[in-house]
């Protein structure tokens, strides 16, 4: 897995972009609307207590963290192509 993290970011610079411009979509992807569906899922919590708990609020917020930690995910892959393009104009 290092490895594989390793030649995308310090690889062939084509596939770096590649990757960073697939990282950046997916990244919007995950995120689109997270934070708005959180904030509907904790209005559920509030007005409806443990009821809303048990009619999925949890189950809805533990899939929301999980979508979260993906768009994180993309998110850091991201950054590390955009470094490793930026490192290899910082050593020409």
């Amino acid at each position: 897995m290092k490895r594989a993290i390793a030649f995308l970011f310090h690889g062939p610079a084509w596939i770096t972009f590649l990757a960073m411009g697939v990282f950046a979509a997916l990244f919007g992807e995950t995120s689109l609307n997270l934070a708005r569906l959180l904030m509907a899922n904790f209005d559920l919590v509030r007005n409806y207590g443990l009821m809303g708990l048990a009619d999925g609020g949890l189950a809805q917020f533990l899939e929301l963290t999980a979508w979260g930690y993906l768009s994180l995910l993309f998110y850091i892959l991201f950054k590390g192509c955009l470094y490793g393009l930026i490192g290899r104009f910082a050593k020409h």
